[in-house]
């Protein structure tokens, strides 16, 4: 089914947009001195950065290993010149290499997942779709197992750890002991099946009580860390002297590694950190962008 451009626009917009051109060195239009530069969105998604980007300043190398919403940005990315590609950014040297990509002006990680995901009812990545299977993976046809399958398998020790990245370990116990009773007698299926656990808890600063462990979840379904820590040594390794790597993180695990991953290379004598601070959205993104509210954009200089 053909997504409208449109549509795709209004319900996932790029977040900090300026300040990614900016921190990508690209002021205004194309330059006119023939100079390529080459970047690589290394999660491109519906293709927001890259569609801007290639106004901009040159080439694109667009790495996403959702497969539906790579169908979506050669929908939407057009004219300039790109390369998009399907693929896992914890390959990005790999692919960069055999797309002659290995010396780039810029790279932009945008981590966590497209809006699209959470409005998709059959993958359940929301608690909107109760009915939704637990399933969860960005890449169905190389990913083998689910949210299901971890809920329904691992020990309640792997389930502590699980949940541990985003809760307290105290809250992680209470919830493994809660799906390790439940799966007793019956498995879990379905986000209803998950959702039945918390019973009527009552929302703390309006975050429903699900949404920290469904986050959990995707992010072992996915191997999100994991894939993090692995991308980002050889993303340093392939900008030129003077390039910006740019991450955009939306929770504080995968902030900690970013942070870090730039200050062992600052140490190293292999990057300078121009964000001291995290760069943040300005109210008027967020009022607009509600996503934007949690993003927050370091960025490490090759020296």
């Amino acid at each position: 089914m053909r997504i409208e451009t449109k549509a795709i626009t209004k319900l996932h917009e790029p977040v900090l947009l300026k300040e990614v051109l900016d921190a990508l060195g690209i002021t205004g239009l194309a330059h006119s001195n023939n100079q390529v530069r080459k970047f690589i969105d290394a999660t491109l998604g519906t293709g927001g950065h890259t569609a801007e980007i290639i106004k901009r300043a040159g080439v694109v190398l667009g790495i996403e290993t959702d497969n539906t919403l790579l169908r979506v940005a050669r929908e939407r990315v057009e004219g300039g010149a790109f390369k998009l590609i399907h693929g896992n950014f914890k390959d990005i040297y790999e692919i960069a290499k055999k797309e002659g990509f290995r010396e780039v002006d810029g790279i932009i990680f945008d981590l966590g997942v497209s809006n699209l995901h959470f409005e998709n009812r059959e993958r359940g990545f929301s608690f909107k779709y109760k009915n939704a299977p637990l399933d969860m993976r960005l890449n169905k046809e190389e990913q083998n197992v689910s949210a299901e399958d971890l809920l329904n398998s691992l020990r309640h020790d792997q389930l502590t750890g699980l949940f541990s990245v985003v809760l307290s370990k105290y809250t992680s116990k209470k919830l493994a002991d809660s799906i390790v009773s439940k799966r007793s007698k019956n498995k879990f299926k379905t986000v209803d099946d998950f959702l039945s656990i918390f019973g009527k808890s009552k929302f703390k600063h309006k975050l429903h009580p699900s949404s920290l462990p469904l986050l959990a979840l995707r992010i072992s379904v996915n191997s999100e860390l994991e894939n993090l820590k692995e991308a980002l040594p050889p993303s340093l390794k392939l900008l030129i002297k003077g390039g910006n790597l740019v991450v955009i993180s939306f929770h504080s695990a995968e902030d900690r590694i970013v942070k870090r991953f730039f200050r062992s290379s600052a140490r190293q004598g292999r990057g300078e950190i121009i964000t001291k601070k995290p760069i943040v959205a300005q109210p008027k993104e967020i009022l607009s962008n509600p996503k934007a509210r949690s993003a927050k954009l370091r960025i490490l200089k090759k020296i």
